[in-house]
């Protein structure tokens, strides 16, 4: 099992959109997939039905001893549409004031052995590095880091790179950095040729391009590689899946087709059936609910003073 923390001392470079979008793609090829909202925004939790109860969250498991912790985590963990795929969620309340001890996250993960269920762990973490970052440097094995191409954020991740071997030599380190919202302007180039020169070895050749279709998604919570499978986004992250964990391009396309054929056609019959009660509650679709007002309509004509019927009748 990897256990990776997606991190970057800068906020809105996409962590929580990596996070997703690399746990579904793996989950879709195959893979059981544990994501862990790390963020008091909890923008990944948002994958869940809104209206499932969610009793349990990271700040239960960060507030407990380490047995407690380890049945919370357990408890806490929901089930996402998609096969293999799940979530710990995030509170809106959660901050480093819940962690009593920055190895909780590590020890209720081992005790709960989770590598007998998961393949992968990904840790989405807030912007920054304090405490509830520091709890996810423990419990991971290696950190991944979205970035956008732009001054701030080259400088954001060498000031990153500079507190992880100053503050937190004995934890995991940096192994991948990803560029995205790549827009393919000379900027962007220059600030990708700036961030290669200074950590080519982890620099991905895969970057995310710029696509309005993430925001599509998360606003009606579709799943990128069913809804959106054909997008240059899809393309350029199962490519990067790829690169990240050396999986062969070609059997991923395969498994993820089949996964997307197979989750619409469970839509299209849920659908069928979500329109069949419907029609059942209303009296059988269009026809019963006219029948329904054809009837109503008579009723009240037999009960009227009016009603010719009565009128014409000896009784």
């Amino acid at each position: 099992m990897r256990t990776i923390a997606v991190l970057n001392y800068k906020g809105g470079v996409g962590k929580t959109t990596f996070t997703i979008s690399t746990s579904q793609a793996l989950a879709m090829s195959g893979f059981r997939v544990l994501a862990i909202d790390n963020d008091s925004q909890h923008h990944l939790s948002l994958l869940l039905d809104e209206d499932g109860q969610r009793p349990l969250s990271i700040r239960d498991i960060y507030r407990s001893s380490v047995g407690v912790a380890g049945k919370k985590l357990m408890d806490s963990i929901v089930e996402t549409n998609l096969r293999n795929f799940h979530v710990i969620p995030s509170h809106a309340e959660l901050s480093g004031h819940d962690i009593r001890d920055p190895y909780i996250l590590q020890k209720a993960i081992g005790y709960c052995s989770l590598n007998r269920f998961y393949d992968f762990i990904l840790i989405d973490n807030s912007p920054g590095i304090d405490l509830l970052q520091e709890t996810a440097l423990h419990a991971a094995d290696e950190i991944f880091v979205p970035t956008e191409l732009s001054y701030f954020a080259v400088n954001g991740i060498i000031e990153l790179h500079r507190i992880l071997a100053k503050r937190f030599r004995d934890c995991c380190s940096i192994t991948k950095i990803i560029a995205n919202g790549y827009r393919g302007t000379n900027k962007h180039d220059e600030y990708l040729e700036a961030l290669k020169s200074l950590y080519p070895e982890k620099i991905t050749e895969t970057y995310i391009p710029y696509d309005t279709v993430f925001d599509t998604c998360m606003k009606e919570q579709k799943t990128l590689f069913i809804h959106k499978l054909f997008s240059k986004a899809a393309a350029h992250y199962l490519k990067l899946i790829h690169e990240l964990f050396d999986l062969d391009e070609k059997k991923v396309w395969e498994q993820v087709c089949d996964v997307k054929q197979s989750q619409l056609r469970n839509e299209a019959r849920q659908r069928i059936f979500d329109q069949q009660k419907k029609g059942q509650a209303q009296g059988g679709g269009p026809e019963g609910e006219e029948n329904s007002k054809l009837k109503l309509h008579f009723q009240r004509q037999t009960e009227s003073d009016d009603n010719p019927f009565f009128k014409n009748s000896r009784y």
